[in-house]
């Protein structure tokens, strides 16, 4: 007589949850998110961007606080340093639920000196007065084919210290 093995309903239900964790784990690794409020570590020029790392409150640890553009900030929004990541589209930026950040993010170079110059991070809208194509150009200063472009993250400068 042959027995059959019958799984029980709580090896079943264990199975599933560890799959449906493992998806969740997998799916929450890809996000890029960007918005939460932050600490810079010390009170910001208000005319110039600072980009802080590491930023322990920041899953990508970089906090960012940029020059307040825009005169008149959406409803519920507030000027404050936030979370932010590297990006090559808008569509990188995931802003997180709690973010004071009201109309999104858009990808751009905020800073053309130091470590993070010319790399591209998560921006808040709100603070910013975007032209009407929605795209902020890249500045000069990261323009690789001239050679009095001095930012370490261009292709054929030193290295980053």
């Amino acid at each position: 007589m042959e027995r059959r093995r019958h799984s029980s309903p709580v090896v079943t239900l264990l199975v599933g949850a560890a799959l449906a964790a493992i998806t969740f784990l997998g799916a929450a690794c890809e996000e890029n998110p960007v918005g939460r409020q932050c600490f810079i570590g010390e009170e910001a020029d208000p005319d110039q961007a600072v980009v802080a790392s590491p930023a322990i409150e920041c899953q990508s640890r970089t906090c960012l606080s940029v020059p307040l553009d825009n005169p008149e900030l959406p409803e519920e929004s507030d000027y404050v340093p936030l979370c932010t990541a590297e990006c090559s589209a808008d569509e990188d930026c995931d802003r997180v639920p709690e973010s004071p950040c009201q109309t999104g993010f858009t990808c751009m170079v905020p800073v053309v000196v130091g470590p993070f110059c010319c790399r591209k991070l998560c921006v808040c809208k709100d603070y910013l007065v975007l032209p009407e194509s929605g795209e902020i150009a890249e500045p000069q200063a990261c323009d690789a084919d001239n050679p009095d472009n001095q930012c370490c993250n261009l292709p054929g400068r030193p290295e980053c210290g």
